[in-house]
């Protein structure tokens, strides 16, 4: 009998271990996720139609935040345990605001610094305070193989765009038509038609992108994060799904995407000349 239960004891020890370690293994697997990545916040407290791009960015080497608020840039320091997260020393840039942006800016400063949980799920991460939702964000999914999309050139496009307090810049490229605007709410833009050698090139250039990558991709230069540069950010599209990097300052990509935004660039400038 004292030999049974013994069995039995050391059986529920065991089991008790493996559950631990697994636990501690799911918990080390969630902190990489959110260590390494850029979100694209898309609601802040019960707003799920942000106006504005908002961005959160985790640095694991360093247990830095920074990001793009809405009008101003901000970064700060965060530390976790377990499903607990705690931002501090949040601060931000201190440009003049549209009054709704500007609403929509201090929400999210605010939920940022009254966080204490987070979850990942998929590619979405949610940070509450135990009680409800204050912010959600999203980041892009791991990209399929090429071979296996059968609808991978069904819609291919790219998208450049840089923006600063003062100034908003956008095109679109795709195979049949080159869509420009100086306005954030893309209400006024200006369409012209792709030229063929245009478009090959754009598409080898696609071609020769890890897209795996591209969401983790690490900026040469950091001035947009305190106002010395304009946010600039590229976007892949491919059917319903849109591959974006993190923002960059404006004339300095990562290498990675350098060719393809010098070509989109090009592509502009000639536009602006006819």
């Amino acid at each position: 009998m004292k030999f049974l239960l013994s069995f039995l004891t050391l059986i529920l020890t065991f089991s008790s271990c493996d559950s631990s370690k697994k636990t501690i293994e799911s918990n080390l697997e969630m902190q990489k996720d959110i260590l390494s990545e850029t979100y694209n916040i898309t609601q802040v407290g019960s707003n799920d139609n942000i106006s504005t791009e908002i961005t959160l960015s985790f640095d694991q080497a360093t247990n830095k935040v920074t990001g793009f608020a809405g009008c101003n840039s901000f970064f700060g320091a965060y530390s976790i345990q377990d499903n607990t997260i705690k931002f501090s020393n949040i601060a931000a840039s201190k440009k003049f605001c549209p009054n709704e942006i500007g609403t929509i800016e201090n929400h999210f400063l605010k939920a940022l610094n009254t966080t204490t949980h987070y979850s990942i799920k998929d590619n979405t991460i949610t940070l509450s305070d135990n009680e409800s939702t204050l912010i959600k964000g999203a980041t892009q999914p791991v990209v399929p193989n090429k071979n296996d999309q059968v609808n991978y050139k069904t819609k291919l496009e790219v998208t450049y765009k840089t923006f600063s307090r003062t100034s908003f810049d956008f095109i679109l490229i795709s195979e049949s038509r080159i869509l420009t605007s100086k306005d954030k709410g893309l209400q006024n833009t200006i369409t012209n038609k792709t030229e063929s050698n245009d478009w090959k090139e754009i598409d080898a250039l696609i071609e020769a992108i890890d897209l795996n990558t591209i969401s983790k991709l690490k900026p040469p230069s950091t001035k947009h994060q305190y106002d010395g540069a304009a946010h600039t950010t590229l976007a892949i599209i491919i059917g319903d799904t849109e591959y974006m990097t993190p923002t960059f300052d404006q004339g300095n990509p990562p290498q990675a995407i350098k060719d393809l935004v010098n070509k989109v660039l090009s592509i502009k400038e000639k536009l602006a000349k006819q």
